[in-house]
C-alpha cells in the first residue's frame, strides 16, 4: 500500500482545493435541499467569487477587444457581395459561371468552418488568447493577399481573391471558437441573469453593424469608379479600384484588433479548469459527450445549418435576386442595402438581445424561424404583386428579414452554453463548422436551384418564386426541430454545469472501472500515465481480444487515478451514485417523461439538479485517513452498505 498512501497525501489536497472552489461562496451546504434546487433553478453554491477591481478591468478589456473583433468578422463576410455583383456586371462571362460565382460565395465559408474546427481545440488547450493572436494574423494576412490578388485573366484574379476570402475565413472562424465562449465565461462572471444579452451585444449586435461597413466604404468606391456602371451595361467602371481597396481599407481595423489582442486575457473560469484538468482531453470526455450530449448537439448543429444555409445563399446572391425583381444600377444596389440596414436590419439584433434572456433561449429561436418561415409564404405567394411595385418589395423585405436575428442569436449562445468549460471550445467548433457547412451547400446549390426551376436556360422570376417556396419549406422544418432538440440554459449557472460535467465523468469511470474489473493490483501500477485513449483504439483494431481487454482494464484504472479513485470501495461507492442527467430538451423531458413516469422523472431532475452542488469532500473523510495518508478500507466498506441500505 505505501505507492497508493504517497498518492493519498496529494490527491486528497488537490480534491479538497478543488471542491473549495466549487463551494466557496456558500456558507452553508444543505446536502437535502435538492427539491429546493429544482424550484430555485441554481443552488447558491455554484455563484462565483466576487470579481477584483483587476479583474473586472480585465473583463472590460475583453468585451472592447470582443467587439472589435466581431465588427471585423461582419466586414470581411459581406465584402465579396458588391465585387461578385460587379464583376457579374462587367464580364458577361462571370454572369453565366455558376462554378465562379459559387466559389466566391463558398470560399470564405471553407476557411471559416476549418478555422472553426482547428482553433476549437487550440482554445481549449493552448487559451483563447493565442488563439485569438493567431486568428487576427490570418484575416490580416488574407486582407493583403486581397489587396495583391493578380492574374493572366480577369478569372485568374477572380480565383486569387477566393484565395484571400479562404486565407482570412481561417481567422474568422477561429474569431467564434476562441472569442465567444471567452466572452461568455466573462459574463458568467458578471451576472448569470443577462449573460445571454451581454454575449449578444458584443458579438451578434457588433458582427452585423460590420456587415454593413463594407457597403458605406463600398458606396463611395463605386460613386467614384463605377458610377455610370448599370447591371448587365458595363461602361466606365474601374473596377481594379473598387476591389483592392475594398480589401486594403479593411486592414485598418485589422491591425488595431490585432494589437488589443495582445493585452487580452483568459476567462477565470477558463484558467480554473485548466489547473484543474492541465491540457489533456481522455475518453472519458468522448463517453460522456456522447451518453449524455447528443440530443443539444443535434439541436445545435441542425440550426447552424439551416440558418446558414438559408442566410449565407440570400446574402451573397441578394443583389442579383434585387436586381432580377426590380432592376436597379449596380449604385442602387449598394445605396438600398446600406439603407436597409440603417432604417431596420442594424437595429433588430438590439431587439433580440434584449428579449433573449426574458423569453429564453428556444422561445426567441422559435419565434424567429415562425416569422422568418411564414413571411417567405406570404412573400412568395404574393410575389407578383410585390414585384410590381419596387417600394413595396423592398420595404417588406426588409421587413421580414431583420428577424433572423431572432433566429442567429440563440443559435450562437446555445453552444457557448450548453457545454462545459472543459471542452467549451472545442464543441462550439464542431457545432458551428458542421452549420456553416450548411452556408457552403446553400451558396453552392443556390444558383443551380434557382436555373433549375426555371427551366435550365437562364435564370427566371418564376425559379426564383419556386426556390422560396422551398426555403419557407426550410424554414418550417427547422421551426419544429428547435422546438424538440434546442435545450434552454437561461439563467443557468455554468459554473453548476462544469460541476455535472466533472460528477458524470467520475460516476461513469467508477462504473467503467467496475464493468471491467479493475483490481488493486491495477490500481497501484507505476505505469498507469503511459496508458491512453490512442493505444487502446490501436489496440481494439490490431491487437488481440484479451490484449485489448488488457490494456483497457489498465488504462481505465489510469482513469480512475486522474479522478482520485485511489481504491476498489471508492470506487464501488462512486459507481452507485446516480448518472441521472438532464440535458434540457423538450425532446428529452417527453421521452423521460414516457419512460419514468411523472415521479420517476422528477426524482431524475432532482437527481441531475443535485450532481451540480455535488461536495466529493466527504469521500476523502469517508476513504481516506488524510492525516496519517492512508487507505480507510473497512470504513469505507461499512460507509458503503449505509450508503446502499439508505
Amino acid at each position: 500500500m505505501n505507492g497508493i498512501s504517497a498518492r493519498v497525501d496529494v490527491v486528497g489536497e488537490e480534491l479538497y482545493r478543488s471542491s473549495l472552489e466549487i463551494v466557496r461562496a456558500s456558507e452553508e451546504y444543505k446536502p437535502k435541499g435538492s427539491s429546493e434546487v429544482v424550484e430555485m433553478g441554481e443552488p447558491q453554491m455554484n455563484k462565483l467569487e466576487p470579481l477584483s477591481d483587476e479583474d473586472k478591468s480585465t473583463i472590460r478589456f475583453n468585451a472592447f477587444g470582443t467587439a472589435a473583433g466581431f465588427f471585423v468578422n461582419g466586414y470581411m463576410y459581406d465584402i465579396s457581395i458588391v465585387l461578385l455583383t460587379m464583376f457579374s456586371d462587367i464580364f458577361p462571362s462571370v454572369a453565366n459561371d455558376n462554378t465562379l460565382q459559387s466559389a466566391i460565395g463558398v470560399s470564405m465559408l471553407y476557411g471559416v468552418m476549418f478555422g472553426l474546427l482547428a482553433f476549437g481545440f487550440i482554445a481549449d488547450y493552448f487559451g483563447r488568447k493565442k488563439g485569438l493572436i493567431m486568428c487576427s494574423c490570418l484575416v490580416l494576412l488574407g486582407n493583403i493577399i486581397g489587396v495583391a490578388m493578380n492574374g493572366t485573366t480577369h478569372v485568374g484574379l477572380m480565383w486569387m481573391m477566393c484565395i484571400a476570402l479562404g486565407v482570412a475565413g481561417l481567422g474568422m472562424g477561429g474569431e467564434y471558437t476562441c472569442n465567444v465562449p471567452n466572452v461568455m465565461e466573462d459574463s458568467e462572471q458578471l451576472n448569470t441573469a443577462t449573460r445571454g444579452r451581454r454575449v449578444a451585444m458584443l458579438v451578434m449586435c457588433l458582427e452585423v453593424i460590420g456587415n454593413y461597413a463594407p457597403f458605406a466604404v463600398q458606396l463611395l468606391l463605386v460613386g467614384v469608379a463605377c458610377r455610370h456602371s448599370y447591371l448587365g451595361v458595363a461602361s466606365n467602371c474601374n473596377w481594379n479600384v473598387v476591389a483592392r481597396l475594398s480589401f486594403g481599407i479593411a486592414t485598418i481595423p485589422v491591425i488595431t484588433v490585432l494589437i488589443f489582442r495582445t493585452k487580452m486575457k483568459d476567462s477565470l473560469m477558463f484558467k480554473k479548469d485548466q489547473q484543474r484538468r492541465g491540457r489533456r482531453y481522455d475518453g472519458l470526455d468522448l463517453f460522456v459527450i456522447l451518453r449524455h450530449f447528443m440530443p443539444r448537439t443535434i439541436g445545435t448543429v441542425i440550426m447552424w445549418f439551416l440558418i446558414d444555409w438559408i442566410n449565407y445563399s440570400q446574402g451573397t446572391f441578394g443583389a442579383l435576386i434585387l436586381q432580377t425583381v426590380i432592376g436597379v444600377s449596380l449604385f442602387k444596389s449598394i445605396w438600398i442595402s446600406l439603407v436597409e440596414g440603417a432604417a431596420w436590419l442594424m437595429w433588430l439584433p438590439f431587439l433580440a438581445a434584449f428579449v433573449v434572456d426574458k423569453l429564453g433561449r428556444r422561445k426567441t429561436e422559435m419565434l424567429g424561424w415562425m416569422w422568418l418561415a411564414s413571411t417567405q409564404i406570404i412573400n412568395t405567394g404574393f410575389f407578383w404583386q410585390l414585384k410590381a411595385k419596387p417600394i413595396a418589395w423592398i420595404i417588406w423585405s426588409t421587413f421580414v428579414g431583420g428577424f433572423q436575428y431572432f433566429v442567429f442569436i440563440p443559435v450562437y449562445l446555445v453552444p457557448a452554453e450548453a457545454f462545459p468549460t472543459r471542452i467549451r471550445a472545442t464543441m462550439y467548433g464542431i457545432s458551428s463548422a458542421l452549420g456553416k457547412m450548411g452556408g457552403i451547400v446553400g451558396t453552392t446549390t443556390f444558383p443551380s436551384i434557382w436555373l433549375r426551376w426555371s427551366g435550365g436556360v437562364t435564370k427566371t422570376n418564376e425559379g426564383l418564386r419556386k426556390t422560396m417556396w422551398f426555403y419557407g419549406g426550410m424554414e418550417y422544418l427547422a421551426l419544429i426541430i428547435c422546438t424538440f432538440f434546442v435545450p434552454e440554459y437561461s439563467h443557468r449557472s455554468l459554473v453548476g454545469e462544469d460541476t455535472r460535467f466533472i460528477e458524470l465523468r467520475r460516476r461513469h469511470c467508477a462504473r467503467l472501472a467496475q464493468k471491467c474489473q479493475v483490481t488493486p493490483e491495477d490500481l497501484q501500477r507505476e505505469d498507469l500515465q503511459q496508458h491512453n485513449l490512442k493505444t487502446m483504439i490501436r489496440k481494439f483494431f490490431f491487437a488481440s481480444k484479451q490484449e485489448f481487454s488488457e490494456y483497457r482494464r489498465v488504462y481505465l484504472a489510469s482513469l480512475c487515478l486522474s479522478e482520485k479513485l485511489l481504491n476498489t470501495a471508492h470506487i464501488e461507492y462512486v459507481a452507485s451514485l446516480p448518472v441521472d442527467y438532464r440535458d434540457l430538451t423538450l425532446f428529452s423531458s417527453l421521452l423521460l417523461k414516457y419512460k419514468l413516469g411523472k415521479e420517476g422523472y422528477r426524482k431524475f431532475v432532482e437527481n441531475s439538479e443535485a450532481m451540480g452542488f455535488y461536495d466529493s469532500t466527504r469521500e476523502m473523510e469517508m476513504f481516506y485517513d488524510k492525516e496519517n495518508g492512508k487507505v480507510v478500507d473497512d470504513i469505507a466498506s461499512q460507509v458503503l452498505d449505509d450508503e446502499k441500505r439508505s
